[in-house]
């Protein structure tokens, strides 16, 4: 429970860069839910990766891990993109210029738990960190 709670808040960080930039490309250029939800989410994945690589699994990153991580958050991304848009198709009109938005904040509890799900099993596979 420790390392979740401890990979939610710096979840949380990320998905505030990943908000921010959501709502700058749908609010501010217009973009469309999935492709905004794309673009955004790789900001916050990152950044979720390197922070708690080291301070949540305590685990040195490889190039093949990261790569692993941004395959399977591809598909995630796909996936979570595609809810995303049906979700704010559902919502419109109940929140005018607001569904995009509404949406993502809907969809995002259940995207937290797969990501921590898979980056806990990734990173069992990885060298532990050294505190040398």
């Amino acid at each position: 429970m420790t390392l979740f709670l401890r990979f939610l808040f710096l979840s949380g960080l990320g998905w505030l860069c990943d908000f921010a930039t959501f709502a700058l490309l749908v609010r501010g250029l217009g973009v469309a839910p999935f492709e905004a939800n794309f673009a955004s989410s790789y900001v916050g994945v990152t950044f979720v990766w390197f922070t708690s690589l080291k301070t949540v699994f305590r685990r040195d990153g490889t190039r093949q891990g990261l790569l692993a991580y941004w395959g399977y958050q591809f598909i995630s991304i796909f996936a979570y993109s595609q809810l995303l848009q049906v979700v704010a198709g559902t919502l419109h009109g109940w929140v005018p210029g607001m569904e995009g938005l509404c949406a993502k904040i809907l969809v995002t509890p259940l995207n937290l738990v797969t990501n921590f799900l898979f980056m806990k099993i990734l990173t069992r596979s990885m060298r532990h960190r050294s505190h040398g």
